[in-house]
């Protein structure tokens, strides 16, 4: 990755050197938000001084309290901490998870089946008290193993963990097993309620080794994917609620309670998305001393230290200050500042792509994730041209599509006959130009899934915490690949890459050829959606992407100015409480901020003429008018932009195929542009 004939100051070339060592350069601008909030680092690190804090207090109380906390999601550069010491405890229930991760390897191996029936024999010795509820059923009684496991997991069944023992192979097969997962101190030396007699005693765990066979599980390492994530699906209908379960909601919970008269313990996963974290808290205490209710406060405290840190409005490592680019931030704070009057949180992100401006870079607004809506779609625009260059795909493909693989929402596909056969070409258009959500997941499919996809985004330099690419539309959150997210820095860095490489600045071959990122601007050119920034920016000047739901309302992409090209990327959200529609109060403020910024560059650039203006493209109400009323970008050939030096850039030429011989770029009248 190196840059090429730049023809940026000095500060831009910098900034490329920077993308091209894979790290995030962004000396930007940030206004400070409303609320609180604090860097992935201060976060991690508040975290680890709080659970320290809460050992100590236990210790104080009598109780020996352990902890042991992975980040999954990236946000926390994957690090691991431990509070606490690592000698073995008793494991209670806690011993279920490696026995269960023991069986569904045997199912991975084709050696057992989830459908597979046992029979519990009367007056078997497997037959015990305790949790559990199967030892208040007729016996004989035939069960499956399936349905062993979901006791054993969700009531902490102490007759089904038995008889599991005994399909497992016995101690002998789960401690083997165990072993060759390389931990040092999980043990299992008994059944449940049975006495711990010699030569094999007790059952033992520590928080650090079964924290990482929670890490093994989400991360797919010890098992089949399926496996897995049916460890993981029992693990979140966990009904013992009295530890983690107090304090943490249950749809981003998976977890695994165990807990005698002098130990109480949990383990599992904590979810919110692209945060993810692996949690283990084991305790011990003399019951003479102290309660088990008590000692479940403690346990339940590490839980929400834990849970409210990766809840927290995270901001940038390195946040800037407005005065980088002040008159920019003085025509669009007012307009941020207005909107959260109205219970509308906006996010902006605004760089300078062609020098113009000398490479300033404007941040203002929330700047922490948003979910992404269809914005994130650009992404998976870049691994499908990805993968035509390298002869993986072609445009010209045909694909099926059938009737399951409808999804609601935007798009045109959806109220076509099914199945139907569409080129790769023509999803790849519709995906982008009007947000077509099954053109969209199918394409998910046709390039190898999210992997592929985030993969090559992360590549390019793009931190996962700034951009991922997690489930379908309309699809749901399933661990590992988690949610769809994005931060303003994550898309306008790939707003950047695109820009860049399609002008020359940048060569990344590894990521997308000149020509591809061409056709990539080429079709958000071709956009459609006109209910944000496309309602107040002439057409001809704006590549972008837009994306709503529920609860966002984005407008991605650049201001194709010639010559004082930026990038102009703006992300809504409603604030805490706000019961309104989302849509319809922030399109207003995104539709004046896009206003506000061409204005500014009308201002600000080489004074010109005001001819009568042109004729915008699209249609004034952002409705598709039918997939047979205008060409397919994915069909048409590729404009060749020329080199950097060349007298006509990137835009000027990628304008005249969208203007289609309608003239020379004129401007439109500022006061017109204002009009709300």
């Amino acid at each position: 990755m190196h840059s090429s004939s730049p023809v940026r100051s000095g500060r831009g070339r910098a900034r490329i050197a920077a993308a091209a060592a894979g790290l995030v350069a962004f000396p930007l601008i940030a206004a400070v938000p409303a609320m609180a909030q604090s860097t992935a680092d201060e976060a991690w690190h508040d975290m680890s001084a709080s659970l320290d804090h809460l050992s100590a207090e236990a210790a104080e109380a009598g109780v020996d309290l352990s902890a042991t906390v992975t980040d999954l999601g990236g946000e926390f550069s994957g690090e691991t901490f431990q509070i606490g010491g690592q000698e073995p405890v008793k494991a209670a229930s806690i011993i279920k998870l490696p026995l269960l991760a023991a069986l569904m390897d045997e199912a991975d191996r084709g050696r057992l089946s989830l459908d597979e029936v046992v029979t519990i024999e009367a007056g078997s010795s497997n037959i015990v008290g305790g949790s559990g509820t199967l030892r208040d059923r007729e016996f004989p009684l035939d069960i499956s193993i399936a349905e062993l496991m979901e006791l054993m997991v969700q009531v902490s069944d102490n007759t089904a963990t038995n008889v599991l023992i005994d399909r497992a192979g016995g101690f002998d097969g789960v401690n083997e097993y165990i072993e060759g997962l390389g931990f040092e101190h999980l043990w299992l030396g008994r059944k449940m309620i049975h006495p711990a007699s010699p030569p094999l005693q007790e059952n033992w765990i520590t928080s650090g080794e079964v924290n990482e066979l929670v890490r093994m599980l989400y991360e797919h390492e010890v098992l089949s994917p399926e496996s897995s994530e049916h460890i993981i699906s029992l693990m979140k209908g966990q009904l013992v609620d009295t530890k983690f379960g107090a304090v943490i909601p249950r749809e981003v919970l998976a977890n695994k309670t165990g807990e005698l008269a002098d130990v109480s313990h949990d383990s599992g996963l904590i979810l919110v998305p692209g945060r993810e974290v692996a949690l283990t808290v084991t305790t011990s205490f003399d019951p003479a001393v102290i309660q088990r209710p008590q000692v479940d406060v403690y346990v339940q405290r590490a839980a929400s230290i834990v849970y409210d840190a990766t809840r927290e409005r995270l901001v940038p490592e390195h946040q800037p200050t407005p005065e980088n680019w002040p008159e920019l931030t003085a025509v669009v704070q007012p307009i941020i500042d207005e909107a959260r009057t109205k219970g509308i949180e906006i996010g902006v992100a605004i760089e300078d792509l062609s020098g113009y401006y000398e490479d300033r870079q404007l941040f203002l607004g929330a700047q922490d994730r948003f979910t992404t809506a269809s914005t994130i779609k650009m992404s998976l625009a870049a691994a499908v041209m990805h993968q035509v260059e390298r002869g993986q795909l072609s445009l010209d493909d045909v694909v099926t599509i059938t009737e399951d693989e409808r999804y609601g929402g935007s798009g045109t596909l959806k109220d076509n006959p099914f199945p139907q056969d569409v080129s790769v070409g023509r999803m790849l258009d519709l995906m982008v130009t009007v947000s077509d959500n099954t053109a969209t997941n199918k394409l998910v499919d046709v390039v190898g899934g999210f992997e592929a996809i985030n993969t090559l985004t992360q590549g390019s330099g793009i931190p996962q915490r700034d951009l991922h690419f997690g489930r379908k539309m309309f699809g749901p959150v399933v661990p590992p690949d988690g949610d769809v997210w994005l931060t303003p820095r994550g898309m306008n860095q790939l707003m950047v890459l695109f820009y860049d490489i399609a002008s020359g600045q940048q060569e990344m071959p590894e990521f997308l050829s000149a020509e591809s990122a061409q056709h990539i601007v080429e079709l958000m050119l071709a956009q459609q959606v006109k209910t944000k920034l496309g309602a107040t920016v002439p057409a001809e000047v704006l590549a972008h992407k837009t994306g709503e739901n529920d609860v966002v309302s984005h407008d991605v992409g650049m201001l194709l100015v010639p010559g004082q090209e930026m990038t102009l990327s703006v992300f809504s959200r409603g604030v805490e409480g706000f019961g309104g529609d989302v849509q319809a109060t922030a399109n207003p403020y995104l539709q004046r901020i896009g206003a506000a910024v061409y204005a500014y560059a009308l201002d600000t650039g080489p004074q010109e003429p005001e001819p009568t203006p042109p004729p915008t493209g699209g249609t004034p109400d952002g409705v598709d008018r039918g997939e047979t009323d205008r060409p397919v970008a994915g069909d048409r050939d590729l404009p060749d932009l020329g080199a950097p030096e060349d007298s006509m850039t990137l835009v000027a030429l990628a304008m005249m195929l969208v203007l289609a011989g309608s003239g020379l770029l004129t401007w439109y009248r500022r006061s017109a542009l204002l009009r709300e």
